[in-house]
This record gives C-alpha cells, structure tokens and sequence, in this order.
C-alpha cells in the first residue's frame, strides 16, 4: 500500500520557510502465508499421502443408509487437518466415521513461493452397501 510519511520541516532562523519532503511510502500489501489458500492459489498444491476409508456403523448398514458425506477441512502448513466441517451428512454415525477418516489422512503440505502454506480442501466419502 502506497503510504505518506509526515512533511513539512520548517526552518528556525530567518530566510524562507522549506517544506521537507514526504516520508517513505509504506510497504507493498505482501502475500500473508499465514492464511489459508484455496487449491487455484497455491504454487504446488497439498499431496494426499494416506486416505483412509471411513468405516461404516452397524446402523447404517441395518437401516441401508447409502450416500455420501462430504468435508471441507485445511491441510495446515505443519502438517495437521484442521478446521473439519462437514458440508453434507448423513444419518447413524456414519457423518462422525467420515471425520474420523479425514482425521487420519497424511499429507505435504501446499506450497506458494516455496513457503508452506495452509490449503482447503473439500473430501467426499461415498457410502455404500455392496
């Protein structure tokens, strides 16, 4: 961001009064790596090592609960899922098996200008009865 240091240094004694010139402009509005980037603006994106499946629930399976559940989280820059949030549920647990799964994925971080960087992610666990 352009800045505007203080002017105006007047002179003791007698001839002209001098204006000094402005301050030194602030800094450029730099990247902030400490937020969370989505997948379009980071430099090489998060890599998914493990993905665990999410287990199904003896209710579920009883009551033949099909679908999907799906999660958005953030692949932290140090290596932690933070942030879980399920966007689409479903019902007898299996919401609470999806997030237990996501809990235990592996990953390396994003990276953006060779810094690791936090980096949303949306998961989709789909549920089934074969």
């Amino acid at each position: 961001g352009g800045g505007v240091g203080p002017g105006r240094g007047g002179n003791t004694g007698g001839g002209d009064r001098n204006d000094g010139g402005g301050g030194p402009g602030g800094g450029g509005g730099g990247t902030d790596y400490k937020r969370t980037f989505s997948p379009k603006e980071v430099t090489r994106k998060a890599t998914i090592l493990t993905r665990p499946e999410p287990q199904y629930t003896e209710e579920a399976r009883k009551n033949s609960v099909t679908g999907e559940v799906t999660i958005r989280a953030v692949l932290s820059s140090n290596g932690q899922i933070t942030n879980i949030t399920p966007l689409k549920r479903l019902p007898d647990g299996l919401t609470e098996k999806a997030i237990a799964a996501a809990r235990q994925i592996r990953f390396t971080p994003a990276e953006k200008d060779g810094r690791p960087v936090s980096q949303y992610i949306t998961l989709v666990y789909n549920f089934n009865i074969y």
